[in-house]
């Protein structure tokens, strides 16, 4: 099949362009009240189409069309009367456009549509792909890059987002609303060493962490939404090499203004980066994979799309690596498939999406006397319907989803105790569930500075014969046109991994999760400026713990309260200068297992991912034409771990660990620096070339991820990373 795949790419890449459409036009501008204050979240678009924009806290919005010649675009905003203005659109140019709105009588009465996107009080974290392959340290990895923002832990060298004192687990991604259940590459209990979906496949995305709409389900922590690229206006092939990878991809419009394709490929090797730095030793397999993306966007009138997206992956690394008192080799190879439908249509006073989506994922790894082979299915429908007038807005929707998880493997009888010659049990298990959920949701102005969200939600889960209803809220204050207070609540739920419904063996039922947000936010906005502060306080009840070997139950509980501070200046590519400054405080204790030797006993303390103190400084700069450079340092207080303090002799013969206090004990700080530089060399319009080089780690701090035993377990040893200081270097081209 990969072949097969390889052979498609490289056909499409050599076809000559079957159009040569006209450049879009690109709609900017500002949505301004009487007073000449900033109006957010109004809605923009061109009458007659679904084309148009949500503007940003600070009234400005942006957007491509195909339309062409005279055309009329409105506003709207909850508690303004709409605005309308009769604007040209000529191919290939930009049309700079201000309109402004006056209040209106708030009176939910009569609806009429004034708009395509819908409003919201929510405080989200908004990357552009272009910001995340610039940010120094990122690896071009868009989870990596948001690990640089307040509110998301970075415990090591991993992509994971540990959300505001919340576990991996606790973050729920989607791609064009389709849920992405094993979202990296090279997993592991930190989430994994990259995200599974690259920066350019997708146009934008926002991670929501606390207080976020009603409209997510299934997440204790955070939603990460991305919206993949829209349908193609102009034919560009796009060639990228580096030390780690080689990428090809195609852009091509099939006919002008309706349909467009996306295709790309991309071949990892890493084994010429580890040999350039030295760093190839514990590598029995290098890490590499092969991955393709396909995306045909077919608009078939003015306000409806058709979108099909598919993307395969598949991964394999053979590494020394440890846990607990064995050193072995761990070998993982992984496939990851997704395949989505997505509907998009203005229908009378509605806007409609839906989705429609399969996934499989399966993966075989090897360590010690582990050896597990789990493959997880999902089916997945999702509708979201939005219908605004000039009063408010409303959001209605559901998802239906059908997963299978099955499990085949061997594992071992005893948690944590994996040497080869460890007691294990084989185990052929086979876990059915399916989840479906609905909201509603309206936010209105309540006057004219107080905008308020109120939402419900209810979710039922077949395998844990549970329903459950969430009602969360939020209000906006307007202080000025650049200053906004927030302040939200809600209650959340989730319901356990599949995996963990498979490997539980009690009697007992596991059921959802909950937490409760309690969010209150600063923001203000004066460009080039943004400065943001946030403090939430997010208890949890009914957490799935470990009692046991193959036990579960809902008997933890845990607090996480922290404060999230961040400034920011400029952009990039419009400044000369920006960058950003991020500050995390955090405390996060919760129930966890504590090992004595054959028993276990339940105990509250620092969780893994307890990081008190997290400071990251991100900078860019353009020093002379198209040469930038830019650097990352990044501080992390040392995540806790549990220490082992003595041992006993189970009666198969095994010596088990008896654990200290959970999470007593701590890791040492972490600290790096990543440098990078790039060039910008442009042919001529739509044609270039960009050279980049970066210096990873460039102090070459070994820095400890986590401690390992002897076998007797008398003798502690620290285990430091594998990404030390190392060079990378690469170039893309646009043609």
């Amino acid at each position: 099949m990969w072949t097969r795949l390889a052979g498609v790419f490289g056909l499409l890449l050599a076809l000559l362009p079957l159009a040569a459409p006209a450049q879009p036009t690109v709609v900017t501008g500002r949505v301004l009240d009487a007073d000449g204050a900033a109006v957010s979240y109004a809605n923009v678009r061109l009458k007659g189409t679904t084309d148009g924009a949500a503007t940003d806290e600070t009234g400005h919005f942006r957007f491509r069309t195909r339309r062409r010649g005279p055309a009329t675009l409105r506003a709207s905003a909850v508690g303004y009367e709409a605005s309308e203005r009769s604007v040209r659109l000529p191919p290939g140019d930009t049309v700079r456009v201000e309109l402004v709105l006056s209040s209106a009588q708030v009176e939910l009465e009569e609806a009429v549509v004034t708009g395509t996107y819908s409003t919201g009080t929510g405080e989200q974290t908004t990357l552009d792909p272009t910001e995340a392959v610039t940010t120094p340290g990122a690896a071009g990895d868009l989870f990596r890059a948001l690990q640089s923002f307040p509110g998301v832990a970075a415990p090591g060298d991993g992509a994971g987002l540990f959300v505001r004192g919340g576990d991996v687990t606790e973050t729920k991604t989607l791609l064009d609303g389709a849920p992405l259940h094993h979202p990296y590459r090279y997993a592991s209990p930190a989430g994994g060493t990259f995200g599974a979906v690259r920066p350019f496949l997708v146009d934008g995305t926002q991670l929501s962490m606390g207080g976020f709409s009603a409209q997510y389900g299934d997440a204790l922590s955070g939603v990460l939404a991305l919206q993949s690229q829209d349908r193609p206006t102009k034919s560009q092939r796009y060639v990228n090499l580096g030390l780690a990878a080689a990428s090809l991809a195609l852009d091509q419009p099939l006919l002008d203004d309706e349909l467009g394709l996306r295709v790309s490929g991309n071949r990892s090797f890493t084994g010429l980066l580890f040999r350039v730095n030295g760093q190839s030793d514990d590598f029995a397999t290098v890490p590499q994979g092969l991955d393709g993306t396909l995306s045909l966007t077919w608009d078939y009138a003015d306000t409806g799309q058709l979108k099909l997206l598919s993307f395969a992956r598949r991964n394999r690394i053979g590494v020394e690596t440890a846990r607990g008192t064995y050193v072995g080799l761990y070998r993982s190879e992984t496939t990851n498939r997704l395949h989505s439908l997505r509907w998009t249509a203005a229908r009378g006073a509605w806007t409609v999406e839906s989705t429609a989506a399969w996934s499989a994922f399966k993966t075989e790894k090897t360590f010690g006397a582990l050896d597990l082979s789990p493959t997880d299915a999902a089916t997945s429908l999702r509708l979201d319907a939005t219908r605004s007038t000039e009063t408010w807005t409303f959001q209605t929707g559901g998802t239906v989803e059908y997963r299978r998880y099955q499990f085949d493997g061997t594992f071992t009888a005893q948690p944590g105790v994996v040497r080869p010659n460890a007691p294990t049990r084989t185990v052929t298990t086979t876990t059915p569930a399916t989840r479906s959920g609905g909201y509603a949701e309206v936010t209105t102005k309540l006057f004219a500075q107080l905008t308020a969200r109120l939402g419900l939600r209810a979710d039922h889960h077949t395998r844990a014969n549970q329903l459950i209803v969430d009602p969360r809220a939020a209000l906006s204050w307007r202080f000025d046109a650049n200053t906004r207070l927030r302040a939200a609540w809600g209650l959340y739920h989730q319901f356990p991994e599949l995996r963990t419904f498979s490997e539980h063996s009690g009697a007992n039922t596991l059921g959802a999760q909950r937490a409760q947000h309690f969010v209150v936010g600063l923001r203000h906005e004066r460009n080039p400026l943004l400065l943001r502060a946030e403090a939430y306080h997010k208890p949890y009840h009914d957490l799935v713990v470990r009692t046991g070997p193959a036990h579960f139950a809902n008997v933890g509980t845990s607090v996480a309260q922290g404060v999230d501070l961040f400034a920011k200046y400029g952009a990039f590519l419009e400044t000369r200068v920006n960058g950003w400054v991020a500050y995390s405080l955090l405390r996060s204790h919760r129930t966890q297992p504590r090992d004595l030797g054959t028993k276990v006993r339940l105990e509250q303390g620092p969780a893994p991912f307890d990081l008190t103190h997290q400071f990251t400084a991100v900078g860019k700069v353009r020093v002379i034409d198209q040469l930038r450079v830019g650097g990352t340092y990044r501080y992390v207080t040392g995540k806790p771990f549990t220490p082992v303090v003595g041992t006993e002799r189970a009666a198969s013969g095994p010596l088990l660990p008896v654990d200290g206090p959970v999470g007593s004990e701590r890791l040492p700080a972490y600290h790096r620096l990543d440098l990078q530089v790039s060039y910008f060399w442009p042919f001529n319009r739509t044609q270039n070339v960009v050279f980049y080089a970066a210096l990873n780690n460039a102090l070459d701090r070994a820095n400890v991820v986590d401690v390992t035993y002897t076998p007797d377990y008398s003798e502690r040893r620290r285990r430091t990373t594998n990404f030390r200081r190392a060079v990378y270097v690469g170039f893309t081209l646009t043609l």
